[in-house]
């Protein structure tokens, strides 16, 4: 007996691979934000707190995101789906937290990105062909 194995296809490897690595990447790169600014690099006052404030809001906005997605409120990539209404402000909350994690001084970059990959979720989770 002979056993046939289906050759692996890189493509949906590939896909699958940017797929995870966009939906596990924000809670990393907030993570790191948060090291860095438990790690020293505050600022005296308000503007010490951003980065906090930034990392947070951007963890929630990141697990609405999947707790839509697991319950099928917003999804289907590219193909004909209809969202909830309150996926859109979870879409304007992306954007007001984009704009918390440019005004934080410790770890911009890594507040900025993950700001920005959820906001791309959201945008992706509403998309209509």
């Amino acid at each position: 007996m002979y056993i046939r194995f289906m050759p692996l296809h890189l493509a949906p490897v590939l896909r699958i691979g940017v797929a995870a690595t966009w939906l596990l990447s924000p809670p990393v790169l907030a993570s790191f934000a948060v090291m860095r600014w438990r790690h020293g690099e505050r600022r005296p006052g308000w503007k010490g707190v951003w980065p906090v404030v930034a990392a947070s809001a951007v963890l929630l906005n990141w697990l609405m995101f999947l707790a839509f997605l697991l319950a099928g409120q917003v999804g289907g990539f590219g193909s004909h789906y209809m969202t909830t209404r309150l996926a859109d402000w979870f879409l304007l909350l992306s954007i007001v937290v984009l704009i918390v994690s440019l005004i934080a001084y410790v770890g911009r970059w890594q507040l900025s990105l993950a700001s920005v990959l959820v906001l791309a979720l959201w945008v992706g989770g509403e998309m209509v062909a």
